[in-house]
């Protein structure tokens, strides 16, 4: 169970999982802190009259209420006023203005009173309104001396009651009905105030789960098993000061695309909250990426500048002279640059004439290079193809690289010379053997000839006819085995001609069976064939030795009173037999190794076999265009034939 926790811990989805998390987590935590924050004032109020948006308001109406009552009073006092008519059509402008938001005005209302007349103005329609007024808990007193209220301060009201006798009273009735700016400021209060509290819980849970998953990522990254090797991901392979530079200049994309937003609407905000989103998803990758580098200790060493280094100092491809013609490059183009700074008006010749030129030929210069290098990496392409006769132009390289040309050359000529040696002693080889097995075939037919003649003498001595019963089937062994050895060396080398023509792969196998049900019985084998009619595209003759050296290696070396199973079904684009037996040995030898020649199963060599049936199935499969291949488990033993179907002409 312990193991099993350890592998889901480790596992590929539970990072991805702890990715998500993390991503999600930062979301919504900056989210919701930036939530908290444009709402501060609200959530760290008491309540809505302590909010400087009810304030601001509030000072606003009572400003709007003395300055319609007492300073312009009524459209016949403005126009007789006497001042200019620019004027008077301002104050008039205003007079109307402050009407229309003072009628407006369902929850506000103001008393003022002359105390030198006794005259009174309010909009309180009915009852006793200063005793409305003053018993609510935002009731403010103004007069030209004093002031009383808990929250506001204005000197313009103040300005206004100088050198008159007026009071004024004001106030926010409560209960708030709706129909003005107070009841929606109220309303709009209550909603963040309620919503405050589930987002302080969310911001302090995705923090909490941020840290947490990061912190599990930052222990997992790179590893698939506790205490195992690290692994770098495709990303990692960008160099560090490059992914740097690349996540920097994104980070300032980000923000000068915010930078351009003014107002906060639905579209705008998603397009924010989508930038910031890509943002910590590079973020998150870059820091990950970093920590697995670090497990890995190739921080430094990843890095363009090391690389660049490492190849100026230590590398053979390059000089130490290619660091300060880079140096040089730099330096030059500076001293210009401050050159042209300098020269005022003259400055734009300097760079005209030469800024601009000694830059287009170092571009020039570096282009031919890099032109080189790729002609380089198409030569090492090809020649790893197997294109070992690839020309590569000297001219055309460029002095940088010319050392590199020389050693790829180098590597191509030794690889040509050893592949010429390879397949001159596989020829070698294969002469010998046919040659010597053909030497060996000729006194072999005169003994099995001699063989014959002594049978049909009358030998009355019993140990003689024994003996002579011997030598005639190891006579007969021998003459098969120079034949095998014979077949297996033209196969192998693909000196055998090929005719492909349409073959019934199950007719094929149960004609096999059939002439081998004899051998069968006698090794005590229960054979079971599942076969379709698979029509494919091979030489008939080859594919019967195939099948037949297939059903002999089953013969030879079964575990008797066991099962065989062969199995014959199309699976496209190949038709597919599959040979499945119980071997009778220990199978304690490599698949691959049991197609090499004269190496067998039975490693005590007790059986009849030559060790060459399956190199020469293998051999007469890949001539063909076919695929064969070996599997072991335990002492099973499955040889799986596929060769190409055959297609309707």
């Amino acid at each position: 169970m312990d193991i099993k926790l350890k592998s889901i811990k480790y596992s590929f989805w539970a990072k991805v999982a702890a990715f998500i998390i993390v991503w999600l987590c930062v979301m919504s935590a900056v989210g919701s802190a930036l939530f908290l924050l444009y709402n501060h004032n609200t959530v760290n109020s008491k309540s809505y009259y302590d909010t400087h948006q009810f304030k601001n308001e509030f000072s606003t109406l009572v400003s709007d209420a003395v300055e319609y009552n007492v300073k312009l009073k009524s459209e016949a006092n403005i126009k007789s006023s006497g001042d200019e008519k620019e004027i008077i059509n301002k104050n008039l402008q205003r007079y109307y203005f402050i009407k229309k938001k003072l009628t407006e005005s369902v929850n506000f209302a103001y008393y003022l009173k002359n105390t030198s007349t006794g005259e009174a103005v309010t909009n309180i329609k009915s009852g006793d309104a200063l005793a409305l007024i003053q018993k609510q808990p935002s009731d403010v007193y103004y007069n030209q001396g004093t002031f009383e209220s808990n929250f506001l301060i204005s000197t313009d009201i103040m300005q206004m009651l100088e050198g008159t006798q007026y009071e004024v009273y004001a106030a926010v009735i409560e209960p708030l009905k709706p129909g003005d700016v107070f009841y929606d400021d109220f309303m709009s209060y209550s909603e963040i105030k309620a919503l405050s509290n589930n987002v302080t819980i969310l911001l302090i849970a995705s923090i909490i789960l941020t840290i947490l998953a990061f912190i599990y990522l930052v222990m997992v990254t790179g590893r698939r098993e506790p205490g195992g090797e690290i692994n770098l991901s495709f990303i990692d392979r960008l160099y560090t000061d490059v992914y740097t530079m690349v996540v920097f200049f994104a980070a300032l994309i980000s923000i000068a695309i915010v930078a351009q937003i003014s107002y906060l609407f639905p579209v705008e905000l998603i397009v924010m909250a989508l930038i910031f989103g890509i943002d910590v998803l590079i973020g998150l990758s870059y820091v990950l990426s970093m920590i697995r580098q670090i497990k890995c200790g190739q921080l430094f060493r990843n890095t363009l500048i090391y690389k660049i280094l490492d190849l100026c100092f230590n590398g053979k491809t390059f000089k130490s002279w290619a660091l300060l013609l880079l140096l040089g490059y730099g330096l030059v183009n500076g001293i210009l640059f401050a050159i042209t700074a300098a020269s005022g008006d003259g400055g734009f010749f300097i760079f005209l004439f030469l800024i601009i030129p000694f830059n287009v030929a170092a571009i020039y210069f570096a282009a031919k290079a890099l032109l080189s290098l790729s002609q380089i990496m198409e030569a090492v392409k090809e020649i790893s193809a197997g294109n070992l006769d690839y020309a590569l132009d000297n001219s055309k390289i460029s002095v940088a690289f010319a050392d590199f040309t020389k050693d790829i050359q180098s590597i191509q000529g030794g690889l040509k010379t050893a592949v010429a040696e390879a397949v001159k002693g596989e020829r070698m080889k294969t002469d010998l053997i046919a040659n010597v097995s053909h030497d060996l075939k000729t006194p072999l037919t005169s003994v099995i000839n001699y063989v014959d003649l002594l049978k049909q003498e009358d030998l009355d001595n019993e140990k003689a006819n024994q003996y002579l019963c011997i030598l005639e089937e190891k006579s007969a062994r021998l003459k098969q085995l120079i034949e095998d050895l014979i077949e297996a060396s033209k196969a192998s080398s693909g000196n055998l001609a090929v005719s492909a023509e349409k073959v019934d792969l199950h007719e094929l196998v149960m004609q096999a069976c059939g002439e081998y049900e004899e051998k069968i019985k006698k090794a005590e084998l229960d054979v079971h064939i599942s076969a379709d009619k698979t029509l494919i595209s091979a030489d008939g003759k080859h594919m019967w030795r195939i099948v037949e050296n297939l059903l002999s290696n089953v013969v030879k070396y079964s575990l008797p009173h066991t099962r065989v199973y062969i199995n014959v079904a199309e699976s496209h684009p190949y038709g597919v037999l599959i040979v499945k037996n119980i071997s009778a040995n220990p199978l304690d030898i490599p698949p691959e190794q049991l197609t090499e020649r004269f190496v067998r199963g039975d490693v005590s060599r007790t059986t009849e076999g030559s060790g060459l049936g399956l190199s020469i199935a293998q051999s007469l499969t890949n001539i063909q265009g076919g695929r064969f291949k070996i599997e072991i488990d335990g002492d099973l033993f499955k040889v799986t034939v596929e060769m190409p179907l055959w297609e309707k002409q």
